[in-house]
C-alpha cells in the first residue's frame, strides 16, 4: 500500500511540473475558496490541466476497484479509503488550501446516488437511471451484478467518510458528518418509496463500520444504529432477503462488539 501511495504521489507531483494547458480549479471543487490562502502551495488562478486529468483518472480507479473487488471482500474498502485520503488531502495537491474531494464525490454522486438522497423505482427505466444502475452491452446489468456493485461502493463510501484526522495536521476533506447524513437520508425514506438498492447500501455502510461510527458519535451513534438496524427493517413493507440481512446486523454487533441495541 505504501509503495502504491508513493507511486501515485510522485506521478501527480510530476504532472504539476509538466507544462499543460492551465485550467480554473474552482470548476472541480465543491466549495471553491474565495481567495488565496496563507501558506498554500498553489494560490494562483489556475492549475495544470494534466494534474486535474490525472486526479480524475485516480478517482475512476477508486470507484472501479470498489465496485468490482470490494463487492466480494468489503475489507478491501478500508485501504482504498486510506489511499484516497492520503492523496486528496496532501498539501501539494490542494488549491488555496482546499482539496479536490469534489472530483471523487462527483463520481460517487453518479455511481452511488442513494447516499445523496436520490430515490427511484427499480422496476422502471427512469428509476434505475436515478439509482445508478449501470448498463452493459445487452441492456441493464443483472440484479446480482448491480447488488454486488452497490455493496462495494457502499463500503467504500463508509471508508471515505469515517477517517479520523484528530492526530493529523491535515484537514479532513470529507468528515464523518457526511456518513451521518447518508444514513439519515436512507433511514428517513418513507416505506412506500424504499427499494432494495437502499437497503443494500445501508447494510454496506454499517457492516464492519459500527465501531468507527460509535467512536465518532457515541450514544447518538447507538440511537442511529437502532433506527437503521431495528426500526428501519421493522417498518419496511416487504421483508426481503436484503431487509433480513440488515436486521441481522444487530445480532452481529452484540456478538462481536458486545453492544445491544
Amino acid at each position: 500500500r505504501v509503495s502504491q501511495i508513493v507511486a501515485i504521489r510522485e506521478l501527480l507531483e510530476k504532472s504539476l511540473t509538466i507544462k499543460s494547458a492551465p485550467m480554473q480549479p474552482q470548476h472541480f471543487m465543491l466549495n471553491p475558496p474565495q481567495g488565496p490562502a496563507e501558506g498554500a502551495q498553489h494560490n494562483g488562478d489556475t492549475m495544470p490541466s494534466l494534474f486535474l486529468y490525472l486526479l480524475n483518472i485516480f478517482t475512476k480507479a477508486i470507484v472501479n476497484q470498489l465496485s468490482s473487488e470490494a463487492s466480494t471482500n468489503p475489507k478491501i474498502a478500508e485501504p482504498i479509503g486510506i489511499v484516497a485520503h492520503t492523496i486528496i488531502s496532501h498539501p501539494k495537491f490542494l488549491w488555496r488550501g482546499q482539496s479536490f474531494i469534489g472530483i471523487i464525490m462527483a463520481k460517487f454522486r453518479t455511481s452511488l446516488p442513494v447516499v445523496f438522497g436520490i430515490r427511484g423505482a427499480e422496476t422502471t427505466e427512469q428509476g434505475r437511471q436515478r439509482l445508478g444502475w449501470r448498463k452493459g452491452h445487452n441492456g441493464w446489468i443483472s440484479d446480482q451484478e448491480h447488488q454486488d456493485r452497490m455493496r462495494g461502493l457502499g463500503a467504500g463510501y463508509a471508508a471515505l467518510c469515517l477517517r479520523n484526522y484528530s492526530k493529523s495536521a491535515r484537514t479532513n476533506p470529507w468528515p464523518p458528518s457526511n456518513y451521518w447524513n447518508a444514513m439519515g437520508l436512507l433511514i428517513c425514506t418513507p416505506p412506500p418509496e424504499r427499494c432494495t438498492t437502499q437497503v443494500l447500501v445501508l447494510t454496506a455502510l454499517l457492516d464492519g463500520y459500527e465501531r468507527k461510527f460509535l467512536e465518532f458519535y457515541g450514544d447518538m451513534a447507538r440511537c442511529a444504529l437502532r433506527a437503521a438496524i431495528i426500526d428501519f427493517p421493522n417498518s419496511s413493507p416487504e421483508k426481503t432477503a436484503a431487509v433480513q440481512t440488515l436486521s441481522v446486523l444487530g445480532d452481529k454487533m452484540k456478538r462481536d462488539l458486545g453492544i445491544t441495541l
